[in-house]
């Protein structure tokens, strides 16, 4: 194969691009091969009338799911040259969507294709996540046109039959997800029951994500104000109802609990940071004091962050993956979470972090609180066995090698078809 064209809407924007990009550093180091990278960088005003065209047509359906929806009505018309001339090259599909790759361009997908997932769009309808509770799960049994608590065109369940009638029969492709929870999920649904789905985690820099004793912290705990002996909490930043999956709101629930079950010394001596929102130091936060760094966009920042706290709550009530907690893991910063998810592929219960009943605010800031009270050795051993983890199933050696074996099979594939 001369060439190895990586197909995203981005590989820098969002989580999706970040970990397109990652992929995208793995196969230059596949030999034999050209990488060439298609991406809507270069997209014309026209397409991007078409995508907003796309996107509000999808706001004529409501389903009382607050995340992402994309309807993918077009296609970027490069990525549709690129698969005319497939003869000599191998596509890997990332992130499709915000009309990357139209639903009905789906039977245009050369034989011998990687489909790499990075959320549940693919085998939902137009959300980008099935909704949290509900029991329906009909991504598995079939989504039907009247469904209750669904107004308007119900975008779900046209999106969910076009995919289905371009995806279902084909046996020529190989998808893969990042956690033993999407490979779950994927192989129960309508559309890819029968195809081949395997499991690729996100890979993470071990070499860039380091514990403490390996990055100086001193200055910068210093530089936020922060003393020794005082307790750090880290999260992602998150609000309103466009991060609703990320748990905001349990978040707030459970830090108020453990504002109210803590005597003050030790209210006074925790301290919240959290990043990826607006930059703010002084500002508190259910009693806490609560600093806001902003986006951190330099992974040697992030090491530094996460590596100066004592523990990375993960209040998501869904990941695929669970980026964050396995970068704080190789930092060797225990993670308290939910026990859902992707999130359960990372953070092993007393072994690397602690898990939460899913969703219980209360069960998560008792969890919080019995990271805070463990003694400094307890707590290391968490860490430490949290490291140990991320580089036995997510470091870039690890994955390289599962990335370079589904590679082979799809290039074996191909050449069958």
């Amino acid at each position: 194969m001369n060439n190895f064209v990586q197909v995203s809407f981005s590989f820098t924007r969002g989580g999706a691009g970040t970990a397109a990009s990652k992929f995208k550093a793995l196969a230059e180091n596949i030999p034999h091969s050209k990488v060439i990278s298609l991406s809507q960088g270069d997209a014309t005003l026209f397409h991007f009338f078409k995508r907003l065209i796309s996107y509000a047509l999808g706001k004529v359906q409501f389903d009382g799911n607050p995340i992402k929806h994309s309807l993918n009505l077009f296609s970027y018309v490069p990525v549709l040259e690129s698969f005319k001339d497939h003869s000599n090259a191998i596509h890997h599909l990332h992130w499709i969507n915000n009309d990357t790759l139209s639903v009905f361009d789906f039977d245009k997908i050369p034989p011998g294709t990687l489909v790499t997932l990075h959320d549940e769009w693919l085998y939902c309808g137009a959300e980008h996540c099935y909704k949290v509770l509900d029991s329906a799960d009909d991504f598995i049994k079939g989504y039907t046109f009247y469904k209750k608590g669904v107004y308007g065109l119900h975008w779900n369940y046209i999106i969910w039959r076009v995919k289905k009638y371009k995806l279902a029969h084909r046996n020529d492709l190989i998808y893969t997800v990042p956690s033993n929870w999407m490979l779950k999920r994927a192989s129960q649904s309508l559309i890819l029951r029968n195809a081949d789905v395997r499991l690729l985690p996100n890979p993470i820099d071990v070499d860039v994500f380091l514990p403490s004793t390996k990055i100086d912290i001193n200055g910068f705990r210093g530089s936020l104000g922060i003393l020794p002996d005082d307790i750090v909490l880290v999260f992602g930043a998150i609000s309103g109802m466009t991060s609703f999956l990320k748990g905001a709101h349990l978040l707030d629930e459970a830090l108020k609990k453990l504002s109210s079950e803590m005597n003050a010394d030790w209210v006074k001596k925790i301290k919240l940071i959290n990043f990826g929102g607006k930059a703010k130091k002084n500002n508190f936060l259910q009693g806490f004091q609560n600093i806001s760094l902003g986006h951190v966009y330099e992974q040697g920042q992030l090491a530094k962050l996460y590596s100066s706290a004592d523990c990375v709550i993960v209040p998501s009530l869904v990941e695929s993956f669970g980026q964050v907690a396995a970068e704080a893991l190789a930092c060797e910063t225990p993670v308290v979470c939910f026990n859902c998810s992707g999130l359960t592929d990372i953070v092993i219960d007393g072994e690397t972090g602690l898990l939460a009943k899913p969703y219980s605010a209360t069960d998560l800031a008792q969890k919080i609180k019995n990271i805070i009270l463990l003694d400094n050795h307890s707590r290391l051993e968490l860490g430490k066995n949290g490291r140990k983890h991320v580089i036995e199933k997510f470091s870039y050696a690890v994955i390289s090698k599962q990335y370079n074996r589904i590679i082979n099979d799809v290039i074996k594939l191909k050449l069958s078809n």
